[in-house]
This record gives C-alpha cells, structure tokens and sequence, in this order.
C-alpha cells in the first residue's frame, strides 16, 4: 500500500487560502498528478488550503476527495518549541512517553492525537490492513510476494516489475498533521519529526509498506518532502513554516 502525503501550496492564513505563489505552486503540483496512474482514492482535510490545493487536479481527473476531519491541522502551539526547551525533556523524545508531559497535558494532546491514529487506522482497515498490538499491520488477502520462493525462502530481489498493482491513497494536508500520522505508521514520536523536518508547501512526501512477510507489512518513508515540481517548473520553493531560507536553485520571480 501506498500513501502519498501532499502538503498544501504556500499560504494566506488569515484567509485559510492559497497566496499568489500559491496557486502558481499549485498549477505545477496538477500538473505532475494528472500523469500518475493508479490512484486508488483522494482525501483532504476541511481546511480551505488544503482543498483549493487539491481542487484543480481533482477537477481535471474528474475526481472526487473524501473530506476527513482529522486531517486538519494539528494545533501548532504543541509542536513549535524553541530547542533550549525541547531537548531539555527527554521524553518529548519517547514515542510513549512524549504525551504524558505536563506541556502537552494542558492541549489535551493525547485526545487528539488518538484521534487521528484512529482515523488513519479505521481507514486504512477498510484497505485490509489492520493494525495490531506490536505496532505493524496485519493484511487481510494478501498478494504473492514475488521474494518468496515456494519452499517459503526469502531472497530479495531488485526488481519489482512483477510486484502487483498497490493500493494508492492521495492526501492533500498540512505539515504538522502530516508528521503526526508519519509517527503513528513508523512508531517515533512526532516531536522528533514537528522539530526536527520540514516539507516545503505542495511537496510530496510517500510512505510505502514493506510487505516482506506475506500477511504483514510496515510502513516506510520512501520520499520526504520532493518539490520536482516547483524546480523543473522554475518556481522557487516556499519557506512557509519554515524559520530559515530554503535552499533554492533559481531566483524568486
């Protein structure tokens, strides 16, 4: 299975809309969407950023996305620490433990946070896969893996030519949520990746599962944050969210 996270285009938000750049980010993003093949389903969240992101491929593919509710934004107030804070509490660090502080007690953060597990899980288990108490996803039906022989010995193998055709969902989101639900697939605490990451608004950023077992997979980070669109379109990447210069190879227009 295959889930490709798209971050909205650089914003206006006290509008909850898309600058001027923003649009153009966006016409670039469309672009390189309409040519992927095999899209499974599209969801975003009620955020007005996000849709009018996702809205122009939408339109053009004749497709329709599913509006969930816990894709909107994580409130950033509980991710955006300063470091002599941050690292001043190792348990931000512990995936179990990061929570339970005193910092996130105050935002009712572990609510939410299940919140959105949960929604990702209950949606992912309408695909067959289902996640269990070790943190990893049991597949319903799953597919022959071309690395097993049948004698049931793994041998990899660098071609997946002959790998069947995944599951692939499309979200339109934000940074922070984006981050949360990455935590919850690879089992890290989002503090490391809401302090530690950035993706520039409409990369794209794919997780995959890695199903070397039949009937188990976990999930993988195989592209974080890919902006090809925006650099081959000659559009400068945004440092929205960001508090450095991004590293551009053209000039702003």
């Amino acid at each position: 299975m295959r889930l490709i996270f798209i971050r909205h285009g650089d914003p206006d938000y006290s509008i909850d809309n898309l600058t001027e750049k923003g649009k153009r980010e966006v016409k670039l993003l469309t672009d390189r969407i309409c040519k992927w093949e095999n899209i499974t389903a599209f969801y975003t969240s009620p955020l007005g950023r996000a849709k009018a992101t996702g809205a122009p491929a939408l339109e053009k593919l004749g497709r329709t996305a599913e509006t969930f509710e816990w894709l909107k934004e994580f409130n950033a107030k509980r991710w955006d620490l300063l470091p002599d804070y941050y690292t001043s509490n190792k348990n931000f660090f512990n995936k179990d433990k990061w929570m339970k502080t005193s910092f996130m007690k105050k935002f009712n953060t572990k609510k939410d946070y299940k919140e959105v597990c949960d929604g990702i899980d209950k949606l992912l288990g309408e695909y067959g896969y289902i996640r269990n108490k070790k943190g990893f996803y049991d597949v319903i039906n799953p597919s022959t893996n071309p690395n097993w022989t049948y004698e049931g010995k793994y041998q990899l193998k660098s071609i997946k030519d002959d790998y069947p055709e995944e599951t692939t969902l499309v979200f339109f989101c934000h940074l922070g949520i984006m981050f949360t639900l990455i935590s919850h697939l690879v089992g890290i605490s989002p503090m490391q990746l809401w302090q530690g990451f950035y993706v520039a608004p409409t990369s794209i950023t794919i997780l995959n599962t890695e199903e070397r077992k039949q009937g188990q997979a976990y999930f993988r980070v195989e592209r974080l944050g890919d902006t090809n669109h925006l650099t081959n379109g000659g559009e400068p990447i945004s440092s929205s969210g960001y508090f450095a210069n991004v590293h551009n190879e053209i000039q702003e227009k």
